[in-house]
């Protein structure tokens, strides 16, 4: 709630073009009592006045992405990123680079039915080197 609501006080809540998830750790490797994620908007234009503790500017860059989209629960966003990883990655020519994976929702879950909430994976990738 800290970051909608600075985004109402810095009166920037009219440039977000985005809301991204980027989890830190997999739950799977990190007790639950430690585990991150960081909840970020995307904006138009760089946000004054600078962000109070414990906001932060981050910064997701560029480069390649496979992206894959998925229709439904938040809950099996992990599931589908493992599918992806586990299914697609292998065989596809690319490998992972160092960068975070993260998600792209669409839509509003106090608007939209749970069943139809579109999110789109993004996992970052390099082309594979040698044969």
């Amino acid at each position: 709630m800290q970051l909608f609501d600075w985004s109402t006080q810095a009166r920037v809540v009219d440039r977000i073009v985005g809301l991204h998830g980027v989890p830190v750790g997999d739950h799977r490797d990190v007790p639950a009592e430690t585990l991150e994620f960081d909840c970020a908007v995307r904006l138009t234009a760089t946000a004054e006045p600078p962000l109070p503790p414990p906001l932060r500017t981050l910064w997701l860059g560029g480069g390649e992405y496979a992206c894959i989209r998925h229709v439904g629960s938040f809950l099996d966003l992990e599931t589908a990123t493992d599918r992806l990883l586990a299914e697609w990655l292998p065989t596809s020519g690319y490998a992972l680079r160092d960068a975070p994976i993260y998600y792209d929702y669409h839509d509003d879950p106090d608007v939209v039915p749970e069943a139809l909430l579109r999110t789109d994976i993004l996992v970052p990738v390099q082309a594979q080197e040698g044969p």
